[in-house]
Protein backbone atom coordinates (compact mmCIF):
# COMPACT_ATOMS: atom_id res chain seq x y z
CA UNK A 1 0.00 0.00 0.00
CA UNK A 2 2.92 2.50 0.76
CA UNK A 3 4.10 2.03 -2.58
CA UNK A 4 1.17 2.40 -4.46
CA UNK A 5 -0.25 5.22 -6.36
CA UNK A 6 -2.59 7.50 -3.91
CA UNK A 7 -5.75 6.58 -5.61
CA UNK A 8 -8.60 3.90 -4.61
CA UNK A 9 -8.13 1.78 -7.84
CA UNK A 10 -4.54 1.89 -7.27
CA UNK A 11 -4.47 0.61 -3.58
CA UNK A 12 -7.18 -2.27 -4.67
CA UNK A 13 -4.76 -2.76 -7.60
CA UNK A 14 -1.76 -3.74 -5.59
CA UNK A 15 -3.20 -5.51 -2.98
CA UNK A 16 -4.92 -7.98 -5.39
CA UNK A 17 -1.51 -8.02 -7.49
CA UNK A 18 0.23 -9.07 -4.35
CA UNK A 19 -2.29 -11.41 -2.92
CA UNK A 20 -2.14 -13.55 -5.88
CA UNK A 21 1.42 -13.56 -6.17
CA UNK A 22 1.15 -15.00 -2.46
CA UNK A 23 -1.97 -17.53 -3.28
CA UNK A 24 -3.35 -19.03 -6.49
CA UNK A 25 -6.75 -17.79 -7.58
CA UNK A 26 -8.56 -15.01 -9.20
CA UNK A 27 -8.60 -12.06 -6.42
CA UNK A 28 -11.26 -9.50 -6.51
CA UNK A 29 -11.85 -5.96 -4.47
CA UNK A 30 -15.44 -4.30 -4.89
CA UNK A 31 -15.49 -0.71 -2.96
CA UNK A 32 -18.38 0.92 -2.87
CA UNK A 33 -18.96 3.88 -4.85
CA UNK A 34 -20.78 6.96 -3.53
CA UNK A 35 -23.94 5.83 -4.99
CA UNK A 36 -24.42 2.55 -3.05
CA UNK A 37 -26.13 1.06 -5.90
CA UNK A 38 -22.95 0.64 -7.72
CA UNK A 39 -18.81 -0.67 -6.81
CA UNK A 40 -15.99 -0.37 -8.18
CA UNK A 41 -14.29 -3.71 -9.08
CA UNK A 42 -10.60 -4.54 -9.31
CA UNK A 43 -8.94 -7.83 -10.23
CA UNK A 44 -5.76 -9.78 -10.42
CA UNK A 45 -4.30 -13.05 -11.49
CA UNK A 46 -1.00 -13.90 -11.26
CA UNK A 47 -1.41 -17.04 -13.42
CA UNK A 48 -3.99 -16.06 -15.48
CA UNK A 49 -4.07 -12.38 -15.94
CA UNK A 50 -6.68 -12.67 -19.20
CA UNK A 51 -8.96 -14.13 -16.80
CA UNK A 52 -8.63 -11.04 -14.15
CA UNK A 53 -9.10 -8.46 -17.16
CA UNK A 54 -12.43 -10.93 -18.09
CA UNK A 55 -13.49 -10.00 -14.60
CA UNK A 56 -12.97 -6.06 -14.78
CA UNK A 57 -14.11 -5.77 -18.60
CA UNK A 58 -17.57 -7.33 -17.61
CA UNK A 59 -17.81 -4.59 -14.62
CA UNK A 60 -17.09 -1.98 -16.49
CA UNK A 61 -19.34 -2.21 -19.39
CA UNK A 62 -21.97 -1.46 -17.66
CA UNK A 63 -23.77 -5.16 -18.53
CA UNK A 64 -23.48 -6.63 -15.73
CA UNK A 65 -23.65 -5.76 -12.06
CA UNK A 66 -21.23 -6.83 -9.28
CA UNK A 67 -21.41 -10.70 -8.28
CA UNK A 68 -24.00 -11.65 -5.68
CA UNK A 69 -21.50 -12.85 -3.47
CA UNK A 70 -19.85 -9.89 -2.99
CA UNK A 71 -22.80 -7.86 -2.56
CA UNK A 72 -24.12 -10.56 -0.02
CA UNK A 73 -21.20 -10.16 1.86
CA UNK A 74 -21.30 -6.70 1.67
CA UNK A 75 -24.96 -6.24 3.23
CA UNK A 76 -24.68 -8.70 5.53
CA UNK A 77 -21.27 -7.90 6.91
CA UNK A 78 -20.49 -11.64 7.32
CA UNK A 79 -17.34 -13.14 5.96
CA UNK A 80 -18.18 -16.47 3.31
CA UNK A 81 -16.15 -19.40 2.64
CA UNK A 82 -17.20 -22.28 0.44
CA UNK A 83 -14.25 -24.50 0.45
CA UNK A 84 -15.13 -26.16 -3.28
CA UNK A 85 -18.56 -25.45 -4.93
CA UNK A 86 -19.72 -27.24 -8.18
CA UNK A 87 -18.73 -24.52 -11.64
CA UNK A 88 -22.73 -24.88 -12.21
CA UNK A 89 -24.18 -24.53 -8.48
CA UNK A 90 -21.17 -21.12 -8.31
CA UNK A 91 -22.93 -19.93 -12.03
CA UNK A 92 -26.14 -19.90 -10.46
CA UNK A 93 -25.12 -17.86 -7.76
CA UNK A 94 -24.80 -15.09 -9.61
CA UNK A 95 -26.81 -12.54 -10.91
CA UNK A 96 -29.33 -12.65 -13.78
CA UNK A 97 -27.43 -10.02 -15.92
CA UNK A 98 -23.54 -11.65 -14.87
CA UNK A 99 -24.94 -14.93 -16.12
CA UNK A 100 -26.38 -13.51 -19.56
CA UNK A 101 -22.51 -11.40 -19.79
CA UNK A 102 -20.79 -15.37 -19.00
CA UNK A 103 -22.89 -16.75 -22.05
CA UNK A 104 -22.77 -14.11 -24.61
CA UNK A 105 -18.65 -13.59 -23.52
CA UNK A 106 -16.81 -16.42 -23.14
CA UNK A 107 -14.39 -17.13 -20.45
CA UNK A 108 -10.80 -16.93 -21.81
CA UNK A 109 -9.78 -20.30 -20.31
CA UNK A 110 -9.79 -23.60 -22.41
CA UNK A 111 -12.90 -25.31 -19.99
CA UNK A 112 -13.91 -24.12 -16.58
CA UNK A 113 -12.81 -25.47 -13.41
CA UNK A 114 -15.23 -28.20 -12.21
CA UNK A 115 -15.27 -26.60 -8.78
CA UNK A 116 -14.61 -23.41 -7.39
CA UNK A 117 -13.13 -22.40 -3.97
CA UNK A 118 -14.54 -19.05 -2.35
CA UNK A 119 -13.07 -17.13 0.38
CA UNK A 120 -14.67 -13.37 0.58
CA UNK A 121 -14.52 -10.77 3.40
CA UNK A 122 -15.75 -7.50 4.25
CA UNK A 123 -13.87 -4.37 4.08
CA UNK A 124 -14.39 -2.37 6.94
CA UNK A 125 -13.17 1.97 7.37
CA UNK A 126 -14.55 4.04 10.32
CA UNK A 127 -17.17 1.18 11.57
CA UNK A 128 -18.80 0.74 8.17
CA UNK A 129 -18.73 -1.97 5.09
CA UNK A 130 -16.97 0.00 2.25
CA UNK A 131 -16.42 -3.37 -0.18
CA UNK A 132 -15.27 -6.63 -0.08
CA UNK A 133 -12.17 -8.63 -0.87
CA UNK A 134 -12.05 -11.91 -1.82
CA UNK A 135 -10.47 -14.88 -3.62
CA UNK A 136 -11.99 -17.12 -6.37
CA UNK A 137 -9.82 -20.52 -6.94
CA UNK A 138 -10.51 -23.54 -9.15
CA UNK A 139 -6.85 -24.59 -9.27
CA UNK A 140 -5.87 -28.21 -7.03
CA UNK A 141 -4.85 -27.74 -3.72
CA UNK A 142 -5.68 -24.48 -3.19
CA UNK A 143 -9.05 -24.51 -1.25
CA UNK A 144 -9.63 -22.21 1.35
CA UNK A 145 -11.23 -22.90 4.75
CA UNK A 146 -11.81 -21.20 8.13
CA UNK A 147 -8.69 -20.49 9.06
CA UNK A 148 -8.20 -17.74 6.40
CA UNK A 149 -11.10 -15.68 7.52
CA UNK A 150 -8.84 -14.19 10.22
CA UNK A 151 -5.76 -13.40 7.83
CA UNK A 152 -7.97 -12.11 4.99
CA UNK A 153 -9.79 -9.98 7.56
CA UNK A 154 -6.92 -8.16 8.55
CA UNK A 155 -6.03 -7.49 5.19
CA UNK A 156 -8.94 -6.28 3.75
CA UNK A 157 -9.94 -3.82 6.57
CA UNK A 158 -6.17 -1.77 6.30
CA UNK A 159 -7.34 -2.15 2.54
CA UNK A 160 -10.87 -0.48 3.04
CA UNK A 161 -9.34 2.09 5.31
CA UNK A 162 -6.39 3.54 2.99
CA UNK A 163 -8.99 2.97 -0.07
CA UNK A 164 -11.16 5.05 1.93
CA UNK A 165 -8.70 7.79 3.07
CA UNK A 166 -7.17 7.80 -0.59
CA UNK A 167 -11.04 8.79 -1.93
CA UNK A 168 -12.02 11.52 0.63
CA UNK A 169 -8.45 13.11 -0.91
CA UNK A 170 -9.11 12.51 -4.79
CA UNK A 171 -12.63 14.25 -3.56
CA UNK A 172 -10.71 17.37 -1.73
CA UNK A 173 -8.85 17.61 -4.82
CA UNK A 174 -11.37 17.37 -7.15
CA UNK A 175 -13.38 19.81 -5.19
CA UNK A 176 -10.37 22.39 -5.44
CA UNK A 177 -10.03 22.35 -8.72
CA UNK A 178 -13.46 22.98 -9.98
CA UNK A 179 -13.93 25.89 -7.85
CA UNK A 180 -10.65 27.04 -9.35
CA UNK A 181 -12.13 26.48 -12.67
CA UNK A 182 -15.45 28.73 -11.60
CA UNK A 183 -12.97 31.37 -10.74
CA UNK A 184 -10.99 30.92 -13.87
CA UNK A 185 -14.20 30.97 -16.05
CA UNK A 186 -15.14 34.11 -13.81
CA UNK A 187 -11.91 36.33 -14.70
CA UNK A 188 -12.11 35.78 -18.26
CA UNK A 189 -15.80 36.92 -18.33
CA UNK A 190 -15.01 39.91 -16.50
CA UNK A 191 -12.05 40.52 -18.25
CA UNK A 192 -12.94 39.84 -21.84
CA UNK A 193 -15.82 40.88 -23.97
CA UNK A 194 -14.95 38.34 -26.88
CA UNK A 195 -18.17 35.80 -26.33
CA UNK A 196 -16.39 32.98 -28.32
CA UNK A 197 -13.20 32.97 -26.22
CA UNK A 198 -15.55 32.65 -22.89
CA UNK A 199 -16.92 30.06 -24.73
CA UNK A 200 -13.93 28.19 -25.79
CA UNK A 201 -12.58 28.57 -21.85
CA UNK A 202 -15.88 27.15 -20.47
CA UNK A 203 -15.33 23.94 -22.54
CA UNK A 204 -12.03 23.24 -21.75
CA UNK A 205 -12.49 23.96 -18.18
CA UNK A 206 -15.84 21.15 -18.56
CA UNK A 207 -13.76 18.76 -20.26
CA UNK A 208 -10.85 19.31 -17.04
CA UNK A 209 -13.19 19.83 -14.56
CA UNK A 210 -15.82 16.94 -15.57
CA UNK A 211 -13.23 14.32 -16.86
CA UNK A 212 -15.66 13.96 -19.93
CA UNK A 213 -13.71 13.69 -23.61
CA UNK A 214 -15.44 15.95 -25.73
CA UNK A 215 -18.09 19.35 -25.29
CA UNK A 216 -20.02 21.28 -27.25
CA UNK A 217 -22.35 24.65 -27.13
CA UNK A 218 -25.38 25.12 -28.89
CA UNK A 219 -27.26 28.54 -28.78
CA UNK A 220 -31.03 29.37 -29.55
CA UNK A 221 -31.30 31.20 -32.95
CA UNK A 222 -33.44 34.82 -32.58
CA UNK A 223 -37.02 32.69 -33.68
CA UNK A 224 -36.22 31.00 -30.37
CA UNK A 225 -37.06 27.36 -33.41
CA UNK A 226 -33.65 25.85 -34.23
CA UNK A 227 -29.97 25.44 -31.72
CA UNK A 228 -26.82 26.42 -33.84
CA UNK A 229 -23.94 24.91 -32.56
CA UNK A 230 -21.06 27.82 -31.41
CA UNK A 231 -18.17 26.01 -30.07
CA UNK A 232 -16.78 22.84 -29.71
CA UNK A 233 -14.00 21.12 -27.98
CA UNK A 234 -12.23 17.22 -27.86
CA UNK A 235 -14.19 16.52 -31.26
CA UNK A 236 -11.68 13.48 -33.02
CA UNK A 237 -13.05 14.59 -36.46
CA UNK A 238 -11.31 17.11 -37.94
CA UNK A 239 -14.24 18.74 -39.72
CA UNK A 240 -17.77 19.64 -37.65
CA UNK A 241 -20.40 20.05 -39.39
CA UNK A 242 -22.41 23.60 -38.35
CA UNK A 243 -25.20 21.36 -36.72
CA UNK A 244 -28.38 23.65 -36.90
CA UNK A 245 -30.85 20.87 -34.41
CA UNK A 246 -34.78 21.76 -34.17
CA UNK A 247 -36.26 22.55 -31.06
CA UNK A 248 -38.61 19.51 -31.10
CA UNK A 249 -39.07 16.48 -28.47
CA UNK A 250 -36.02 14.84 -29.21
CA UNK A 251 -32.61 15.83 -27.38
CA UNK A 252 -31.24 18.79 -26.86
CA UNK A 253 -34.16 20.43 -27.84
CA UNK A 254 -36.47 19.19 -25.34
CA UNK A 255 -34.49 20.36 -23.03
CA UNK A 256 -35.45 24.09 -23.02
CA UNK A 257 -38.72 23.36 -23.12
CA UNK A 258 -38.56 22.39 -19.55
CA UNK A 259 -34.83 23.43 -18.36
CA UNK A 260 -33.80 20.02 -16.83
CA UNK A 261 -29.77 18.03 -16.98
CA UNK A 262 -31.28 14.57 -19.39
CA UNK A 263 -27.79 11.66 -19.19
CA UNK A 264 -27.93 8.96 -21.47
CA UNK A 265 -25.64 6.42 -20.26
CA UNK A 266 -26.47 3.36 -22.98
CA UNK A 267 -24.50 3.67 -26.03
CA UNK A 268 -26.94 2.26 -28.34
CA UNK A 269 -29.39 4.75 -26.95
CA UNK A 270 -26.85 7.27 -28.77
CA UNK A 271 -27.95 5.79 -32.21
CA UNK A 272 -31.60 7.45 -32.21
CA UNK A 273 -29.82 10.79 -32.46
CA UNK A 274 -29.70 12.83 -35.22
CA UNK A 275 -26.40 12.83 -35.14
CA UNK A 276 -25.83 9.47 -35.04
CA UNK A 277 -22.99 9.27 -37.44
CA UNK A 278 -20.86 11.62 -35.97
CA UNK A 279 -21.51 9.61 -32.31
CA UNK A 280 -20.82 6.45 -33.86
CA UNK A 281 -17.37 8.22 -35.71
CA UNK A 282 -16.15 9.64 -32.60
CA UNK A 283 -16.93 6.19 -30.13
CA UNK A 284 -19.32 8.08 -27.85
CA UNK A 285 -20.46 5.74 -25.14
CA UNK A 286 -22.71 8.71 -22.94
CA UNK A 287 -24.12 11.42 -23.20
CA UNK A 288 -25.25 14.32 -20.59
CA UNK A 289 -27.21 18.15 -21.51
CA UNK A 290 -27.87 20.88 -19.43
CA UNK A 291 -29.62 23.56 -20.28
CA UNK A 292 -28.19 27.74 -20.21
CA UNK A 293 -30.42 29.69 -18.27
CA UNK A 294 -30.47 33.02 -17.18
CA UNK A 295 -32.78 35.44 -16.20
CA UNK A 296 -35.33 32.57 -16.31
CA UNK A 297 -34.60 32.47 -20.22
CA UNK A 298 -32.92 29.61 -22.28
CA UNK A 299 -30.52 30.45 -24.06
CA UNK A 300 -29.22 27.24 -25.68
CA UNK A 301 -27.55 24.34 -24.23
CA UNK A 302 -24.16 22.47 -22.88
CA UNK A 303 -23.25 18.63 -23.89
CA UNK A 304 -20.91 17.12 -22.70
CA UNK A 305 -19.64 13.33 -24.26
CA UNK A 306 -17.51 10.34 -23.31
CA UNK A 307 -15.70 7.26 -24.71
CA UNK A 308 -16.11 5.14 -21.52
CA UNK A 309 -19.38 4.61 -19.25
CA UNK A 310 -20.64 7.11 -17.30
CA UNK A 311 -22.16 7.44 -13.76
CA UNK A 312 -22.39 10.80 -12.70
CA UNK A 313 -22.75 11.73 -8.82
CA UNK A 314 -24.99 14.56 -7.77
CA UNK A 315 -21.68 16.65 -7.34
CA UNK A 316 -20.72 15.86 -10.99
CA UNK A 317 -24.40 16.89 -12.06
CA UNK A 318 -24.17 20.25 -9.97
CA UNK A 319 -21.16 21.03 -11.53
CA UNK A 320 -22.06 20.76 -14.53
CA UNK A 321 -25.26 22.88 -14.06
CA UNK A 322 -22.51 25.65 -12.30
CA UNK A 323 -20.68 25.33 -15.80
CA UNK A 324 -23.74 25.65 -17.95
CA UNK A 325 -24.58 28.78 -15.60
CA UNK A 326 -21.10 30.62 -16.15
CA UNK A 327 -22.03 29.83 -19.77
CA UNK A 328 -26.04 31.36 -20.12
CA UNK A 329 -24.48 34.33 -18.16
CA UNK A 330 -21.73 35.30 -20.57
CA UNK A 331 -24.56 34.57 -23.39
CA UNK A 332 -26.51 37.46 -21.48
CA UNK A 333 -24.44 39.51 -21.06
CA UNK A 334 -23.10 39.79 -24.33
CA UNK A 335 -26.53 39.97 -25.73
CA UNK A 336 -27.23 43.10 -24.10
CA UNK A 337 -23.93 44.62 -24.52
CA UNK A 338 -25.15 44.14 -28.70
CA UNK A 339 -28.51 45.47 -28.04
CA UNK A 340 -27.20 48.24 -25.68
CA UNK A 341 -24.95 49.22 -28.63
CA UNK A 342 -27.68 49.21 -31.58
CA UNK A 343 -29.75 51.55 -29.27
CA UNK A 344 -26.91 54.33 -28.80
CA UNK A 345 -26.19 56.22 -31.47
CA UNK A 346 -23.36 53.72 -33.07
CA UNK A 347 -20.09 52.22 -32.34
CA UNK A 348 -18.14 54.55 -30.67
CA UNK A 349 -14.60 54.98 -32.46
CA UNK A 350 -11.79 54.18 -30.70
CA UNK A 351 -9.53 56.94 -29.33
CA UNK A 352 -6.40 57.92 -31.46
CA UNK A 353 -3.16 57.02 -30.55
CA UNK A 354 -3.93 54.05 -27.74
CA UNK A 355 -5.86 50.69 -28.87
CA UNK A 356 -8.88 49.79 -26.64
CA UNK A 357 -7.86 47.41 -24.30
CA UNK A 358 -9.92 45.45 -21.45
CA UNK A 359 -8.19 45.09 -18.41
CA UNK A 360 -7.29 41.64 -18.79
CA UNK A 361 -5.53 42.50 -22.48
CA UNK A 362 -3.64 45.81 -20.75
CA UNK A 363 -2.00 43.34 -17.86
CA UNK A 364 -1.00 40.89 -20.54
CA UNK A 365 0.18 43.49 -22.76
CA UNK A 366 2.30 45.02 -19.58
CA UNK A 367 3.53 41.35 -19.39
CA UNK A 368 4.85 41.27 -23.25
CA UNK A 369 6.26 44.90 -22.72
CA UNK A 370 8.69 43.17 -19.93
CA UNK A 371 9.61 40.13 -22.02
CA UNK A 372 7.49 37.55 -19.82
CA UNK A 373 6.62 34.28 -22.14
CA UNK A 374 3.32 33.19 -22.45
CA UNK A 375 3.73 30.06 -19.75
CA UNK A 376 4.55 33.01 -16.83
CA UNK A 377 2.30 35.09 -18.31
CA UNK A 378 -1.02 31.95 -18.00
CA UNK A 379 0.38 31.59 -14.38
CA UNK A 380 0.22 35.06 -13.62
CA UNK A 381 -3.59 35.85 -14.67
CA UNK A 382 -4.88 32.04 -14.31
CA UNK A 383 -5.18 31.37 -17.79
CA UNK A 384 -4.08 28.52 -20.35
CA UNK A 385 -1.06 28.94 -22.39
CA UNK A 386 -3.43 28.61 -25.31
CA UNK A 387 -5.96 31.15 -24.30
CA UNK A 388 -3.00 33.85 -23.38
CA UNK A 389 -1.63 32.51 -26.61
CA UNK A 390 -5.26 33.99 -28.37
CA UNK A 391 -5.11 37.11 -26.41
CA UNK A 392 -1.74 38.07 -27.64
CA UNK A 393 -2.35 37.18 -31.04
CA UNK A 394 -5.46 39.59 -30.80
CA UNK A 395 -3.89 42.31 -29.48
CA UNK A 396 -1.20 41.86 -32.22
CA UNK A 397 -3.76 41.84 -35.13
CA UNK A 398 -5.55 45.22 -32.99
CA UNK A 399 -2.25 47.07 -32.79
CA UNK A 400 -1.40 45.96 -36.50
CA UNK A 401 2.16 44.69 -35.02
CA UNK A 402 4.03 41.65 -36.62
CA UNK A 403 5.62 40.53 -33.33
CA UNK A 404 5.75 40.51 -29.69
CA UNK A 405 9.12 42.73 -30.41
CA UNK A 406 7.10 45.40 -32.45
CA UNK A 407 4.73 45.29 -30.59
CA UNK A 408 6.17 45.77 -26.82
CA UNK A 409 8.36 49.13 -29.08
CA UNK A 410 5.02 50.16 -30.04
CA UNK A 411 3.44 50.03 -26.69
CA UNK A 412 6.93 51.98 -24.81
CA UNK A 413 7.00 54.48 -27.65
CA UNK A 414 3.37 55.66 -27.71
CA UNK A 415 3.24 55.48 -23.86
CA UNK A 416 -0.24 53.01 -24.15
CA UNK A 417 1.18 51.35 -20.38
Amino acid sequence: MADARLGPEAILGAITTSLSRMRPGTWVASLINKDPRTVRVVAANDSDPLLARYVEDMHSSGQASASSIAMQVIETGRPMVLPSVPYSAFVEMLRTDVRDYLEANSLPVSSPASAVGILVVPMHARGSTVGALGVYTGAPGSSVTQNDVAWLQAIADRTGMAADNAQLYADSVRRLERLTALRNIGLVIAGSPDLRLILQVILDQVIAGLKVDAADLFLLDEEGTTLVMAAQTGFLSTSIPEYRLPVDEKLPGRILSRPHVESVTEGSALSRFRRRSLFAREGFRAYCAAPLVARNRASGVLEVFTRTALDPDAEWISFLEALASYAAVAIDGASMSERLEKASDGPRRPAAGAPRLNSLERQILSLLVEGTTNADIAGAVHLSQSTVKFHVHQILQRVGATNRTELARKATREGWL
